[in-house]
Order: C-alpha cells, then sequence, then structure tokens
C-alpha cells in the first residue's frame, strides 16, 4: 500500500496549501498558529524550556475559534445556502453590536474527497466567554431575528446535513510581522 501513503500525503499537502492560498484571499488575511505559542520548537532539545512568547508579537495574536464541517452526501449546497441567509446576518449582528465575535470568515473546500467542506472561524475578544454556560452570541442574535422556534428549526436541520464537526482553539495573526 505505499502508493495509498503517497497519495495521502499529497492530498494533506494539498489541503494544506489551498488552506494556506484561501486564507490570503480573504478579506482580512489571518496565518493560523497554534494556541500554546510556546510550544517547543522540534529543532530544539527535549531538555531545553519553550522559548517566551515574544510581547510585541502577543499582542497582535487574536483568540479564535475554528470550526470544521464535513457534511453528509449531497448536503453542502443545501447547508451553505441555510447558512448565508440565517446564520451568517447573526454573526455580522454580534460583530456590529460590538458583541463577543470581533471578526468572522469562512472557506469552503475546493478539492472533492478533502476532509471538509467549511472552515468558521470565529475571532473572538478573548477565550474567557468560553467560561461561561451559555449560547453562542450568534444563537442568541438568531433567536431574536427569527424567533426561538424558528431558530431551532434552523439549527436542527443543519445539524441534521452534518457528518462530523470539529472545533478547535488557535490564535491568528493579521499576517507577516
Amino acid at each position: 500500500m505505499p502508493n495509498r501513503k503517497l497519495l495521502e500525503r499529497v492530498r494533506n499537502k494539498l489541503l494544506l496549501t489551498s488552506l494556506g492560498i484561501i486564507c490570503l484571499a480573504l478579506q482580512k488575511p489571518c496565518f493560523l498558529a497554534a494556541q500554546s505559542a510556546g510550544a517547543r520548537p522540534q529543532s530544539a532539545p527535549a531538555g531545553n524550556p519553550a522559548p517566551a512568547i515574544n510581547p510585541a508579537r502577543a499582542v497582535n495574536l487574536a483568540p479564535a475559534i475554528l470550526v470544521e464541517i464535513k457534511c453528509k452526501s449531497g448536503t453542502a449546497d443545501r447547508w451553505l445556502a441555510d447558512f448565508e441567509k440565517e446564520i451568517l446576518p447573526s454573526i455580522q449582528d454580534v460583530i456590529q453590536n460590538g458583541g463577543e465575535i470581533t471578526h468572522f470568515s469562512y472557506v469552503e473546500s475546493v478539492l472533492p474527497g478533502s476532509s471538509f467542506e467549511f472552515i468558521l472561524i470565529y475571532q473572538m475578544k478573548s477565550f474567557g466567554s468560553l467560561d461561561r454556560k451559555a449560547p453562542w452570541p450568534h444563537y442568541v442574535a438568531l433567536a431574536r431575528r427569527l424567533g426561538q422556534a424558528r431558530a431551532t428549526e434552523v439549527l436542527t436541520e443543519m445539524g441534521g446535513w452534518e457528518e462530523s464537526v470539529r472545533v478547535t482553539l488557535v490564535r491568528t495573526s493579521p499576517g507577516a510581522p
């Protein structure tokens, strides 16, 4: 199965390259860094402590939530249509009203067979809002716009189209230093 491993490596490299190109094309370019920016580089010996974060660089890093969504077969177009019609205006409402979300971007996969259909990137004021047990701010805005019953119906329907959802906490950077 060496060919399968090679194909998998090529596919992964293409996905990473595509994601990088798409991030560059976004309105506000974002390069993702691991949440623990103080992680030890691979070249550093195991006994050495992790390098400290440069304070000037730390100011530019914004907390963000990265959500990867894989849709069930044949449902990605419906998911995107409902997202753009119902959810996106709620996210924009939260941003415009100075809510916890400060910036939002989403990426759509262009490669067939990719591990995701969409990546949603929510830049936040802080990760502190995750300490409180509360609905996502844009879900509250959605319920305010559509009413609780319709908002629940939309979220349930869209959730039925999702095969898997993966959430990762990251820090974003506005670009090259």
